[in-house]
């Protein structure tokens, strides 16, 4: 692809994805974000009380990812995100699409905390990333 033909939305998610990147090589990532989720959304922590983190943190790995590559999928399902929309559910684990917000600002968060990269422009290039994501997890509860 030359560079001319790539869109701003093509940028930010390379740009998040570089950050994402970064964040993972950092060995606490993942166990800042739970601490910063919970923080942000008390209520949350006890929807952990039986879980194995070490597990939990390479779903959360994951899903994140899926999340920065949603904006390539077509506008159909199945897509890289069903699975974990459907777990998320109320058939399921039962996740109030309200709390989703919540997830952002501490994903936010902890980007801030372990990107040493990390800029205003950066922070906006995750939020325009993830937010089709986000809103396809709310929509299919």
């Amino acid at each position: 692809m030359r560079p001319e033909s790539v869109t701003a939305g093509q940028q930010d998610m390379v740009a998040a994805k570089d950050s994402y990147d970064r964040c993972c090589s950092a060995p606490d990532f993942f166990a800042s974000f739970y601490r910063n989720f919970f923080e942000n959304a008390p209520e949350i922590e006890s929807l952990f009380a039986n879980t194995d983190f070490t597990r939990q943190h390479n779903l959360l790995k994951h899903a994140v990812g899926l999340l920065l590559l949603f904006p390539k999928q077509p506008p159909s399902d199945p897509n890289v995100l069903t699975r974990v929309a459907q777990r998320h559910s109320r058939q399921d684990l039962d996740i109030d699409p309200a709390h989703y917000p919540s997830f952002v600002e501490s994903l936010m968060k902890t980007v801030r905390q372990h990107d040493p990269e990390f800029t205003p422009d950066l922070e906006r290039a995750w939020r325009a990333t993830v937010a089709a994501g986000i809103e396809y997890m709310q929509s299919q509860y």
